[in-house]
C-alpha cells in the first residue's frame, strides 16, 4: 500500500499548465527525485501535496497517520535558543518520556505500588528503541555533515545569517524521524561539500521522500 497516492493531478499557473492529469505513488521508504527549472510548478507540486493549493483538478491521497516533515527554510525559530538547544527540540517527545520515567521511579522508590516500576520499564524499552542515549552522537553527525559546528553549536539563532539559519532548519528536519520528508531545493544555501553529505544521507534514509531541485 502506498504511503501518497496522487490520481490525475493537474495544475495551471496564469495560462501555462504546470502538469495534467499526473499519476504517482509514493511507497515506504521510496526515494523520489523532481527536478526542472524554476517556474515548471516543483515547489507548487509540494504545497500540493501538503495541502496548502488547491489544485484545479485531481485527488491527493496520504495514509492516514502518516508523519510528514516538510522543510521550510524561512520558518520562524525562537531567536534566543543556541543552535545546539534548537536541535534538540527534534526530540521533545521523547524528553518528556524521560521525564516520566524518572517520576515514576522515584515513586517507585518510595512505594509498594510496584505498577510504577512496570510502567517506568516501559517507558525504558521506548527510549532504547527509539535511541534515546544516541541522541548527542545523532545531532553531532548531522550538525558536522551540514557544517553548523564550523559555526558553533552554542551560536544564539538571532546571530545567524539566513543560509546558517536555514541549515539549522535543516538538521532539525533530519532529526525528526518523520515516516516522509518533503524537500523543497534543500541544496540552497548549501556548499558543495555539505550537498555531497547530504546527498550520501538521503540515500540510506530509511524512510520516503520527494526531493524538487533545479539542479541536475
Amino acid at each position: 500500500m502506498s504511503l501518497l497516492k496522487v490520481t490525475n493531478l493537474s495544475q495551471c499557473f496564469m495560462d501555462k499548465s504546470l502538469y495534467e492529469k499526473a499519476n504517482f505513488d509514493l511507497f515506504k521508504g521510496e526515494h523520489i527525485g523532481v527536478v526542472g527549472q524554476n517556474g515548471t510548478g516543483k515547489s507548487t507540486l509540494i504545497k500540493i501535496l501538503l495541502g496548502e493549493v488547491v489544485p484545479d483538478s485531481g485527488e491527493i491521497k496520504w495514509q492516514p497517520n502518516i508523519n510528514i516533515g516538510h522543510l521550510d527554510q524561512y520558518a520562524e525559530i525562537n531567536r534566543d535558543t543556541t543552535i545546539s538547544l534548537y536541535l534538540h527540540t527534534a526530540f521533545e517527545e521523547l524528553y518528556k518520556i524521560e521525564k516520566e520515567m524518572n517520576l515514576l521511579y522515584q515513586k517507585s522508590a518510595i512505594s509498594e505500588n510496584e505498577q510504577y516500576l512496570i510502567k517506568a520499564s516501559d517507558y525504558q524499552e521506548q527510549l532504547i528503541a527509539n535511541n534515546f542515549y544516541s541522541i548527542d552522537n545523532e545531532i553531532n553527525k548531522i550538525a558536522n555533515g551540514l557544517g553548523l559546528d564550523s559555526i558553533g553549536m552554542n551560536r544564539v539563532v538571532r546571530e545567524l545569517s539566513g543560509g546558517q539559519r536555514a541549515k539549522v532548519i535543516l538538521a532539525k528536519l533530519l532529526l525528526s524521524n518523520h515516516d516522509v520528508l518533503l524537500l523543497d531545493e534543500p541544496t540552497n544555501f548549501l556548499d558543495k561539500e555539505h550537498v555531497e553529505w547530504l546527498s550520501n544521507y538521503l540515500n540510506t534514509f530509511n524512510g520516503a521522500f520527494i526531493v524538487v531541485s533545479h539542479d541536475f
